[in-house]
């Protein structure tokens, strides 16, 4: 990975040292929290196959400041090669108020996929956001605006290998969640980058059940759809899991 690709993380860690707080309410309120997830099964049949998903979500707000950097993983190992999945996720969302409802963000995402039409991709994308419901049971927030899209396809890429596409593209997203009781909740997340050579879209959702303390069951599946990949690629992605979470 491109060491360029890193340096959005530079705004997320000048805001943790530099940020203070205004108010003796703000000095009480935990600036930063976070969650882990982690995902295993292990199958043998006819086939053997492991599988493997595990991300982490760390959260600092401070003033008008909100920041995520979130890290994701799955993994799956076949006797079937073409069953095989190996990739990650780096994202980092800047997010700053500018009143009760209304926000700017700042958003850098890297994905890595071994197996997909795109071995690599690197986004940006900027914009405003709204924020319909923001309360602790109930969220509601839209967002869109421009960006920019660097990927590079598979060495063994059958149409064209290595190629490399830069590309303005138009972002928008959905994010919804809702806390039914103290230990049960759902959500859903969608995400459209549109571009000349590709439009990605990109579906989220989950149920979490509470089990203990900060631990908790979580069933969340994902829906991946490339307008344009390779000819021996599938335009649809789908990755469901279920994992134990805890909170911090």
């Amino acid at each position: 990975m491109k060491l360029y690709y890193l340096l959005p993380l530079t705004t997320f860690l000048c805001q943790t040292a530099f940020a203070a707080p205004t108010t003796e309410t703000a000095e009480k309120d935990p600036a930063f929290d976070g969650s882990a997830k982690l995902g295993f099964i292990y199958s043998k049949t006819t086939n053997t196959s492991m599988s493997l998903n595990s991300a982490t979500d760390l959260n600092y707000k401070k003033n008008n400041w909100s920041n995520k950097l979130s890290l994701s993983s799955f993994y799956t190992d076949s006797t079937e090669e073409e069953d095989g999945v190996n990739k990650y996720q780096i994202a980092l969302k800047n997010e700053y108020a500018m009143g009760p409802h209304s926000f700017t963000y700042l958003s850098n995402t890297y994905n890595h996929d071994q197996f997909g039409t795109y071995r690599s991709e690197y986004i940006v994308s900027t914009g405003l956001g709204y924020k319909f419901y923001d309360t602790k049971t109930t969220k509601l927030v839209v967002g869109g605006g421009p960006g920019y899209r660097h990927s590079r396809r598979q060495a063994d890429d059958p149409d064209y290998p290595n190629q490399t596409e830069q590309n303005m593209i138009a972002n928008a997203f959905l994010r919804a969640k809702k806390q039914f009781t103290p230990t049960f909740s759902a959500g859903f997340e969608s995400n459209v980058d549109y571009g000349r050579s590709n439009t990605a879209y990109n579906l989220e959702a989950f149920i979490k059940n509470r089990l203990i303390d900060h631990i908790a069951l979580m069933l969340d599946t994902q829906y991946i759809y490339n307008t344009e990949v390779a000819s021996d690629k599938s335009n649809d992605e789908v990755y469901s899991t279920v994992s134990i979470t805890y909170d911090f």
